[in-house]
């Protein structure tokens, strides 16, 4: 990692380190900027959320993740990072095996599938614990989860903001919702969440994508596909971090 960075600062070229899931790394990502390198750090829900505490239950394959869960202290100081405002983005790393998947090689974690399901679950999740409960600002969670990706990945202005020209890619959000997370109210293509059982307040009662409804009143009303791939641009000036 220091030598990327390094690299970047001797070509004045932006670098974006994802999965970051420790105080340190995203410090020496905090101090290069500081010395005016474009680098940013993004991390993942699951690493902000979970500990390794989930590998001594009943399924820790379920929990095995590249970078691993982190130890309760680690989980900690890495809060502390982002709402001190030296994370950039919040993703979901989001794989999608299922149990069968994840115990089909249970007996070895070098060749088990690797990853956890999390993009349906993302956005409440870390609302939930981020802003209801660790107080980070109502703006700062939509630059972290919505602005800040489409400016890193080159999709501003046509992603990550409300205006005309820009798609119609919406979520009208309720912010005092509660939900316990179940696997079986959700809509990935999985049997399993890593969050089940667990209470979170916030919750998109309506999403809109592409100006089309597909959720309303918190109900699944179209089960087609409408996400596509778009083409990259160079990196926002715009971006807040």
């Amino acid at each position: 990692m220091c030598q990327i960075l390094a690299i970047a600062e001797s070509v004045s070229a932006p670098v974006y380190f994802v999965h970051q899931s420790t105080p340190e790394a995203v410090d020496l990502v905090a101090r290069a900027r500081g010395r005016g390198v474009r680098a940013f750090t993004e991390t993942v829900a699951h690493h902000l959320v979970l500990d390794d505490s989930a590998y001594a239950g009943p399924h820790p394959e379920r929990f095995v993740c590249c970078p691993p869960l982190r130890d309760a202290g680690t989980v900690a100081g890495l809060r502390s990072r982002l709402l001190m405002g030296q994370v950039a983005t919040i993703g979901s790393d989001h794989c999608c095996y299922d149990t069968a998947q994840k115990e089909s090689v249970s007996h070895d974690v070098r060749a088990m599938p690797n990853g956890l399901p999390g993009v349906e679950t993302r956005m409440p999740v870390i609302f939930s614990e981020l802003v209801v409960k660790g107080g980070l600002p109502m703006g700062r969670f939509v630059e972290l989860m919505c602005a800040n990706p489409a400016r890193l990945n080159g999709l501003y202005p046509r992603k990550g903001v409300i205006a005309p020209g820009a798609d119609a890619d919406l979520a009208i959000w309720n912010p005092t919702a509660t939900r316990t997370v179940r696997s079986t109210g959700l809509h990935m293509a999985t049997d399993y969440t890593p969050y089940e059982g667990m209470t979170v307040t916030g919750w998109p009662e309506t999403v809109v994508v592409g100006g089309r409804p597909v959720v309303d009143a918190g109900r699944l009303t179209d089960t087609q596909p409408r996400g596509r791939h778009l083409r990259s641009g160079p990196l926002s000036r715009s971006l807040v971090c």
